[in-house]
């Protein structure tokens, strides 16, 4: 196999399983991925997930990834907050829930992290697009409503207004994103009297903000 000629048909994908490999080159041997990555062509990531080193990542890249190498996941949480700039500062990790177990992966390209949901509370996600490359590429991203009942829900810590403000939100940021009409149907759904009752501790808070 010619690594130029691999290069070519995988170079708008941001990362690329062996699956992918053997749909486009049937009966491709795995050995040479071995060999392409002794000579810093391509890494992996995790298990069949593969990229090319000189790929750039950027943010929605590592969405995009965090989908493929755990799944079904979405991308949420604290990732989710810095995505519709909820929170002043970048996160470290990419952070994503998941019907499968809590894990974390330290790759060469990020940390990503997940945090297990169980089968009903996984919904409330939409399809981002990526912003670069010709080739349509989506991934699920948590709607700002479900973001912020995923992090209450899965950090009971948070109780009291003075728990919330240390989160430093921006109020603004999330007056424009959520539809608190969205958040209460999904708070109706889920139909957890505590859980309510934190996300309303959260939104006093908002209300006194804003």
């Amino acid at each position: 196999m010619n690594f130029f000629a691999f290069q070519k048909a995988f170079r708008e994908f941001t990362v690329f399983s062996t699956n992918d490999i053997e749909i486009a080159f049937p009966g491709f041997d795995r050995k040479i991925l071995v060999a392409w990555q002794d000579k810093g062509y391509i890494q992996k990531i995790r298990n069949s997930w593969y990229c090319f080193v000189d790929r750039l990542m950027q943010e929605d890249d590592l969405c995009l990834i965090a989908n493929k190498i755990y799944a079904p996941s979405y991308v949420s949480l604290e990732s989710a907050f810095a995505f519709y700039h909820f929170i002043p500062e970048g996160v470290f990790r990419t952070t994503s829930v998941s019907t499968l177990k809590t894990a974390s992966f330290h790759t060469p390209i990020g940390y990503f992290h997940y945090r297990n949901l169980k089968p009903s509370m996984f919904f409330g996600y939409q399809l981002e697009r990526q912003t670069k490359g010709s080739m349509p590429v989506w991934y699920k991203m948590a709607s700002p409503e479900k973001a912020l009942i995923d992090f209450v829900h899965l950090n009971q810590q948070y109780k009291e207004e003075v728990d919330f403000d240390s989160l430093r939100f921006d109020w603004d940021a999330f007056g424009e994103a959520v539809n608190l009409e969205k958040l209460d149907e999904y708070l109706r759904h889920i139909q957890s009297d505590a859980l309510t009752k934190r996300i309303k501790t959260f939104l006093n808070l908002y209300h006194a903000q804003s």
